[in-house]
């Protein structure tokens, strides 16, 4: 049997070498819930997804899928409301806020490859929101601007234009 040698450490190197000699020792369970506790919280989320939320997320990707084809995204526009002037008003908006690119499930990158979706027109996003007369519109249009999107509107509004500027369309505040 061999005898483990004893090493005298200064009161400095205790206070530093024991964390090594911890991840000496445990180096395996380390690395294992390093590796499995994301895979194991994914399969547990996976399985205790209730069905109103997996329902949801199958609209949402059915609805990201109907919005990249042209044809299928108007389809999808109609279902709401079949006004092409409201459908104009909700693509301009999304233009101009700089939301077309950067939709709710583009990658984190875009920030990167479309520039122009980092800055808005506060002014050409006013003048649409005024072509809006009718209060009655306005569930429309936001309807519309998260199918183009799959954003909201009020809180894109809130988020990328000022009070000033958002106290100059009053039916969107």
């Amino acid at each position: 049997m061999a005898q483990r040698e004893i090493t005298n450490r200064t009161k400095s190197q205790a206070n530093t070498v024991w964390l090594f000699d911890f991840l000496q020792q445990y180096w395996i369970l380390i690395t294992g819930i390093i590796v499995f506790y994301p895979l194991l919280k994914k399969w547990y989320d996976k399985f205790t997804q209730d069905a109103e939320e997996k329902e949801l997320e199958n609209a949402e990707k059915d609805l990201k899928i109907a919005v990249s084809n042209p044809v299928t995204k108007e389809i999808e526009l109609n279902k709401i409301t079949p006004r092409k002037d409201v459908h104009a008003i909700a693509e301009s908006l999304a233009v101009w806020l700089g939301t077309n690119k950067q939709t709710k499930d583009a990658p984190w990158y875009t920030w990167l490859t479309e520039p122009f979706s980092n800055f808005e027109n506060e002014k050409e996003t006013i003048n649409e929101l005024l072509k809006v007369k009718n209060p009655a519109t306005v569930p429309y249009v936001i309807g519309c601007y998260y199918v183009i999107t799959r954003r909201d509107l009020k809180a894109d509004l809130k988020k990328y234009l000022s009070t000033s500027d958002l106290k100059k369309a009053p039916l969107f505040n």
